[in-house]
C-alpha cells in the first residue's frame, strides 16, 4: 500500500470517527433532556418535551397520584405507533386504570359506575392480548375482571328474565288434569 492510499484511508476513518462522535453526542444530549424531564415529572412539574416515553411517564405519575381523568388524557396523548412496545404498555396501564377505578367505585357501593369501567378494562385487556398473547399479567387481570363482571350469553339472560319462554322450564311443568 502506498502512502496516498494510506492517507485516504486515514481521512475516511477520521470522517467516520467524527460522524460517530456527532451521532453519539446528539443521542447523549437527547437522553440527558429526557432524564431531566423525567426528574421534573417525578417532582410534579409540567414538562414540555414532545416524546412518547415522557408522555407515558407523566401519565403513569398521574395514575400513581390517583388522578384518573388526567391520567386518561395523558395516556391518550401517547402516540407510540402500532408496532412500538410502548403502545402495549399504554394499553395495559389503561386497562389497569379502568380496573382500579372500577374497584374504587365498587368499594364505595357505586356498582352502576363500576360496571362500565370493568367492561372497558376487559376490552382493553383483550385488545392487549390480541397483540401480545403471552402477557400473563393481562391474562390474570382479565380473569379478575371477568370474575367481578361475568359475561352472560344473551340467550341465557333472556331465559332468566322470561322463565316462561325457557324450554328447560317447560319440561319441568306438571300438567294438571281436570278432576272427574
Amino acid at each position: 500500500m502506498d502512502w496516498r492510499t494510506a492517507d485516504r484511508l486515514i481521512r475516511w476513518l477520521a470522517v467516520l470517527a467524527v460522524a460517530a462522535v456527532v451521532y453519539d453526542g446528539y443521542h447523549l444530549l437527547r437522553a440527558s433532556q429526557v432524564n431531566r424531564a423525567l426528574a421534573n415529572i417525578e417532582a410534579g412539574e409540567e414538562v414540555d418535551i414532545d416524546h412518547p416515553r415522557l408522555r407515558f411517564a407523566r401519565a403513569f405519575a398521574l395514575q400513581q397520584d390517583g388522578k384518573f381523568e388526567e391520567a386518561l388524557e395523558g395516556y391518550a396523548a401517547v402516540d407510540a405507533g402500532d408496532g412500538d412496545p410502548l403502545q402495549l404498555e399504554v394499553e395495559y396501564n389503561l386497562a389497569n386504570l379502568y380496573f382500579r377505578r372500577a374497584l374504587h367505585f365498587r368499594d364505595n357501593d357505586a356498582d352502576d359506575l363500576a360496571l362500565p369501567l370493568i367492561e372497558l378494562a376487559k376490552e382493553s385487556y383483550r385488545e392487549l392480548l390480541r397483540a401480545d398473547s403471552g402477557n400473563w399479567s393481562a391474562k390474570y387481570n382479565l380473569e379478575l375482571a371477568l370474575r367481578l363482571a361475568p359475561e352472560v350469553e344473551l340467550e341465557e339472560a333472556e331465559e332468566e328474565r322470561n322463565p316462561e319462554h325457557n324450554p328447560r322450564a317447560a319440561a319441568g311443568i306438571q300438567v294438571r288434569k281436570p278432576l272427574p
